[in-house]
């Protein structure tokens, strides 16, 4: 086994974080029924709840123990169903759900079973909340109708130590920028990875790859897109198509007026096709190099399955680009900011798009070394782009017209005070929204005072719930990955599937913000209990003789994840010495 990956143990025999162990069973029973309601004529409390579950959650298949009996009803709630079991395998089934007890204002949900790491989902159906008591000054009031329980979510499970999932070399001789996404797909379907990279040095130099890895069978099968200059700017980004195909597209890195295009039918990709940018002005006033670089394209189904790729393009700003044939041909569609260029680029961006009807994306006004950038936040959603709050900043996507970014909802703003530092100079890393409306987001900033050469980075999550921002201190993010660029880093990023985790990488040990003396960029899972507010930490790698830098986690589903990234030798982003891989953790 690879020697970063030395210590490890099953990622599937974790610890719960946020509750203790109970008796162990193989047959899962019906947790406790919740208490009465309370009286029509006062503030009366629930009656008191059932007895716990008689038995306890079904293991896995590889004999995993259940845990967790079902709690007492009454006027806090209603009972907890049964957890996953705590070693992976088949489905474990979580405990049924009792009826949440009385409360003299509001009925309280039941709690959700949890969900495992590694084996399938254990998560018990909604409680319904308890019926309201009486007025609560004492009065002849109504009893109210029963609440509605929100249905369970993942629980967040701390491993006890590095996963035991094998180390896969995916792409031998591969890099990747973080600014295109998605850089890899799980075909669930078929059970394999895309995954894109631009290779170098050696007669591969400047290969746009692909590699549909079948992860049954173990192997890969490696396409050349073409051949670009080594950039890895210039990796390829992939969405599915709306009939199941994949949709590939990329671009050099401010060399010409080019986004080029492929597609994937399941057997081979289609020869590359070319969208020139010239008629809509490129190259574009202020540098003769202001031309195209990056793809990030996402489909919509429920605008008949169009397809908008974001690029970098229109006064250095992100252009958009529609296809209505599945990825095999593209045109302008308008335009998603308009900042002015300050220094090299008009911001940098980060999106993720749920497929469906709604990309969210982040941006910033420049390069950390050109402005003191904040991060910013908005979504796309029925041809508008909105603020956070869903206040509409611009009507029309599509009319060639766009605002300033710093029009849309601030998320972190340059000068804030986070873990004891102020924090500016900010860089985005990730983005993704969640099935329950929850936004997270991953970034850096600059220490204040600590110069411009190799400033202090540190490394944030911000979390949307509804109404308002918050952030959270993560770790140092290590010096410089090369002299040119101050603020390159390890980089972080976030489960698509599990709210609970994000990835770091990063020199520096989380659990005490220090870094032993020639340490290598270690990859580390953080965990958190409380919407991000703390997190424990977990090495995914350790004591490595080469760095794992920029990782990903392409979107799968809640029992199992791919976590990828690069390993090796990074001296520029024209030259470096790396490889793709990762890990495949749930089958």
């Amino acid at each position: 086994m690879n020697k970063a990956l030395t210590g490890v143990f099953l990622l599937a025999a974790l610890a719960p974080a946020c509750g203790s162990q109970q008796s162990s069973g193989n047959t899962g029973g019906s947790s406790g029924s919740g208490g009465s309601a309370g009286s029509s004529t006062g503030p009366t409390s629930g009656g008191s709840g059932g007895s716990s579950g008689a038995m306890n959650g079904t293991g896995g298949s590889t004999g995993g123990t259940g845990v967790t009996t079902g709690g007492a009803g009454g006027s806090t709630g209603g009972t907890t169903g049964g957890a996953a079991p705590a070693t992976g395998g088949a489905t474990s089934t979580g405990g049924v759900v009792g009826t949440g007890g009385s409360n003299p204002m509001a009925g309280a949900p039941g709690t959700g079973g949890a969900m495992p790491m590694a084996g399938a989902p254990g998560g018990g159906a909604p409680g319904a909340g308890g019926s309201s008591g009486g007025a609560p000054a004492g009065g002849n009031g109504a009893g109210g109708s029963a609440g509605t329980g929100a249905a369970g979510a993942p629980a967040c499970v701390v491993p006890s130590g590095p996963p035991s999932a094998t180390l896969t070399t995916f792409n031998d001789n591969g890099g990747w920028c973080w600014y295109q996404d998605e850089r890899a797909l799980v075909d669930a379907k078929n059970n394999r990875l895309i995954v894109g990279s631009i290779a170098s040095g050696g007669n591969r130099d400047g290969n746009t790859e692909v590699v549909v890895y079948d992860m049954t069978a173990k192997s890969g099968k490696t396409t050349v897109l073409n051949k670009l200059s080594v950039d890895d700017h210039n990796a390829p980004a992939f969405v599915f198509t709306g009939t199941g195909a994949v949709a590939a597209m990329w671009a050099t890195h401010r060399l010409n007026c080019n986004s080029y295009f492929s597609t994937f039918d399941g057997s081979s990709w289609s020869a590359t096709k070319t969208y020139d940018w010239s008629p809509n002005g490129c190259p574009w006033p202020g540098a003769d190099t202001n031309m195209i670089t990056y793809a990030n394209p996402w489909l919509m189904s429920s605008e008949s399955n169009r397809m908008y790729s974001l690029v970098r393009s229109v006064d250095t700003s992100p252009g958009v680009l529609s296809s209505t044939d599945d990825g095999k041909s593209w045109s302008y569609y308008g335009r998603l900011t308009a900042s002015p260029q300050t220094g090299y680029v008009a911001g940098y961006y980060k999106y993720w798009g749920n497929g469906t009807d709604r990309i969210d994306w982040v941006g910033t006004e420049a390069h950390p070394r050109d402005d003191d950038n904040s991060l910013w936040h908005g979504y796309i959603q029925g041809g508008k782009v909105y603020k956070s709050d869903g206040t509409a900043v611009d009507n029309t996507l599509g009319d060639g017209m766009a605002s300033d970014v710093s029009a849309f909802t601030s998320v972190f703003k340059t000068g804030t005070s986070i873990g004891g530092v102020v924090l500016n100079h900010m860089w985005n890393h990730d983005i993704v929204r969640y099935a329950d409306g929850t936004v997270a987001i991953l970034g850096q900033g600059r220490v204040n005072g600590t110069g411009s050469d190799d400033p202090d980075k540190r490394f944030i999550y911000s979390r949307w719930d509804g109404q308002k921002w918050t952030s959270t201190y993560l770790v140092h993010g290590g010096s410089k990955l090369y002299s040119d660029e101050q603020d390159y880093t390890g980089l972080a990023a976030l489960d698509p599937d599990n709210p609970t985790i994000i990835y770091v990488s990063t020199p520096y040990d989380p659990t005490t913000d220090t870094m032993k003396s020639g340490a290598k960029h270690e990859i580390w899972q953080g965990t958190t209990c409380d919407s991000g507010k703390t997190f424990k930490w977990t090495p995914v790698t350790q004591n490595s003789s080469s760095d794992n830098i920029r990782p990903i986690v392409p979107k799968w589903d809640a029992n199992h994840t791919a976590l990828l990234w690069m390993q090796g030798t990074y001296t520029s982003a024209q030259s470096y010495n790396m490889k793709i891989v990762g890990l495949i953790m749930g089958q």
